[in-house]
């Protein structure tokens, strides 16, 4: 019997006297176990889960700044005033004498598990030089690493003008990388994108891309129509898709991108006679052919 249990029993009997039926004796075991499992319980609750190693896993988007450098075009040109950073910002002032640059050097870590990117950076100068990374893709190591405890670094160059006083607050847009998957009725998807990131424009030329290899002249080189889906919702609008170029605005979730034929809904037109589709009318006439003759 646990050192708990026991000083329940001995202030049950203290207060209550000699337990003398069993009605006493099941109240006071139903009060000892209660205690008992309320013991437990609060054990567990306060117990702590370490995790040893130098980095710990957060389940939610973690990218962040971790180091940031600079070196000047010449020694004491530009004259760098401050520089700090944060999570997710970069705050520097400078003041030139001369037209010169400055280089920062980024280096960024994942503390989470997926892999992220940089939509956009706030405050960037228009004629700043990006070395090493390009904004809007997915960050990686140098060994290609891209989930936890992925370390990439980078250069982001100023130019300064002669007599110049600068400041800036350059603000990070940590986002997730979304992935892209295509029906495998295409007939070649190589070189399609496969991933983007949360809230870019996704763009891929389709171009003459049609699932129906052993089809007419007429029909085979025809640019397919469509299934698109964000998130496992298909969409009905919000996207274009001329010339063979899809383009989603704003990617919420994981895109499915599905073809819409006769091959694509079950039909072998080598087999059964029917002509090979492109487009929706012309499955949706050949499916009521099918039902006719039934």
């Amino acid at each position: 019997m646990s050192k708990k249990v026991k000083q329940v029993k001995k202030y049950l009997q203290k207060f209550t006297g000699k337990i003398k039926n069993k009605s006493d004796k099941a109240l006071v075991g139903s009060i000892i176990v209660v205690v008992f499992f309320m013991s437990m319980c609060y054990s567990i609750l306060n117990r702590n889960l370490n995790i040893s190693g130098d980095l710990t896993y957060r389940p939610n988007l973690d990218m962040r700044i971790t180091n940031v450098t600079y070196k000047t075009s010449t020694d004491g040109n530009p004259a760098v005033q401050y520089l700090d950073f944060s999570r997710k910002e970069i705050s520097f002032g400078y003041v030139s004498s001369a037209e010169g640059t400055i280089t920062l050097t980024v280096e960024v870590t994942n503390y989470s598990l997926d892999p992220a990117g940089i939509l956009s950076i706030d405050n960037l100068p228009e004629d700043a030089v990006i070395e090493g990374y390009e904004i809007g893709t997915k960050l990686k190591a140098d060994n290609g690493e891209s989930g936890v405890g992925m370390i990439k670094t980078f250069t982001i160059t100023f130019k300064a003008k002669a007599s110049e006083t600068k400041s800036y607050l350059l603000k990070f847009n940590f986002v997730p990388v979304l992935k892209v998957t295509y029906d495998k009725e295409f007939k070649q998807t190589t070189g399609f994108k496969t991933e983007v990131l949360k809230g870019a424009t996704f763009t891929q030329d389709i171009g003459v891309n049609s699932p129906i290899t052993n089809g007419s002249e007429k029909t085979k080189n025809t640019t397919p129509e469509l299934i698109v889906k964000m998130g496992s919702v298909r969409l009905e609008e919000g996207y274009t898709y001329e010339n063979g170029v899809l383009t989603i605005p704003n990617v919420t979730g994981n895109l499915e991108i599905d073809l819409l034929s006769a091959s694509y809904l079950g039909f072998d037109p080598t087999k059964t006679g029917l002509t090979q589709c492109s487009n929706v009318q012309c499955a949706i006439d050949e499916i009521n052919k099918i039902i006719d003759k039934m």
